[in-house]
């Protein structure tokens, strides 16, 4: 298979999950519209944007990963483990409505994304390590806007 179709597909892939916890955001923005929010929240703009950009870094990790899966199985799982708390993440919050339970939630999700990037770069794949590492900032930030909504509602 090309070099340039796996990658692509697996990007693709990923793009239609996003999609598909889109639907389930958007069916809640009045929800979310409702609640106090912090001054540092972003625009909503901001957040199809930033995981769309997300998505495709976590998607080319998980390619590499993939490609690794027999030789680095503990760093596959641990890379799996944070992928499924990220995509539920959207199921606690937005749709159960659940503010606590989804800050609880994306702690333990920076955690697992902390795990699989140590694990990653111990197994000497860094690549897949640098690319989740951007989600793990991102997901630090949306930690404290979930901790900020919680507060202040």
């Amino acid at each position: 298979m090309n070099k340039y179709v796996q990658p692509a597909l697996w990007i693709i892939a990923y793009q239609a999950i996003s999609y598909g916890i889109g639907v389930v955001t958007r069916e809640n923005m009045g929800w979310y519209d409702s609640l106090e929010k912090s001054s540092l929240n972003p625009p909503d703009i901001a957040f199809p944007i930033v995981w769309t950009i997300l998505y495709v870094l976590l998607a080319l990790a998980g390619w590499k990963m993939w490609q690794v899966r027999k030789t680095a199985p503990i760093a596959f799982a641990a890379y799996w483990v944070q992928m499924l708390l990220n995509w539920g993440w959207s199921f606690v919050f937005f749709a159960a409505h659940l503010v606590l339970a989804g800050f609880i939630w994306i702690v333990i999700f920076d955690v697992a994304m902390l795990a699989f990037i140590v694990l990653a770069w111990k197994a000497n794949l860094k690549l897949p390590a640098l690319l989740v590492l951007p989600t793990l900032l991102w997901g630090s930030f949306a930690g404290y806007l979930n901790y900020s909504i919680w507060v202040l509602n």
